[in-house]
């Protein structure tokens, strides 16, 4: 299904054609979802959604007044990967986006390979890797753990520091990086889940491993076979 944010585009579009000013218009909320309430201001007429498709739900449609709907009614239960999709990152169009997070994602596996050959460490430091998770999600799991200090489940404010210092030092271009935090805070709450840091850089199981090795390869192979040295180092 079509995003909120491409209907309405071409819902404006045509509303600017001749005859055409009764043309319904979507109203979205962030992450290309549909707000839960639509109405049609010509009628008169407002019904409930469900917000992931803006399929209308029978029985709801009220006349000059505003119908009571449920904020969270979906089809199917939203993938992380879905709230990012139609989601701008004011400064960082398409290419340079791509760009970006492929540069972020090659500093965080680079840091990752060298914690974990550093012997000087605490083996508690690398966790047994989950075996469904590919490498770029092992990054992410990785690095999410070295910023939930208080193990809370999210990065809070004061945690989302180093993040952004990390960002200003190693990732291109530049311009991207001044609205990156914001960008990953999809449900706006000031505070970063393990589901939104994977979202917003891009990493998903349905990426799979051809994708993963097309955007950068070198440092995944070093990672792995850092990360089986490490096993072997620690079983012997």
């Amino acid at each position: 299904a079509s995003s909120c944010d491409q209907e309405l585009q071409s819902a404006l579009e045509e509303a600017k054609q001749p005859q055409k000013d009764n043309v319904f218009i979507p109203e979205c909320a962030q992450g290309g979802l549909y707000k839960p309430v639509q109405c049609h201001p010509s009628t008169g007429y407002c019904w409930c959604v469900l917000v992931d498709t803006g399929r209308p739900i029978p029985g709801t449609s009220t006349r000059y007044e505003q119908p009571k709907c449920d904020n969270g009614a979906r089809a199917h239960p939203i993938k992380t990967k879905d709230l990012y999709k139609g989601r701008q990152l004011q400064g960082c169009p398409g290419a340079k986006k791509n760009e970006f997070l492929t540069s972020v994602l090659d500093a965080l596996s680079t840091d990752m390979v060298h914690a974990v050959s550093d012997t000087s460490q605490s083996s508690s430091h690398v966790s047994e890797p989950d075996p469904n998770h590919t490498l770029e999600e092992r990054v992410v799991h990785w690095y999410f753990k070295q910023l939930d200090k208080n193990s809370s489940g999210d990065i809070g404010k004061k945690e989302i520091k180093p993040f952004k210092r990390f960002l200003r030092k190693k990732s291109k271009p530049k311009k991207c990086v001044k609205k990156f935090v914001e960008y990953c805070d999809v449900n706006n709450d000031k505070s970063l889940s393990v589901q939104e840091l994977m979202g917003c850089l891009g990493v998903t199981k349905e990426e799979g491993k051809a994708e993963t090795k097309k955007r950068h390869s070198k440092n995944l192979f070093s990672l792995s076979f850092s990360l089986n040295s490490f096993k072997l180092m620690k079983s012997g």
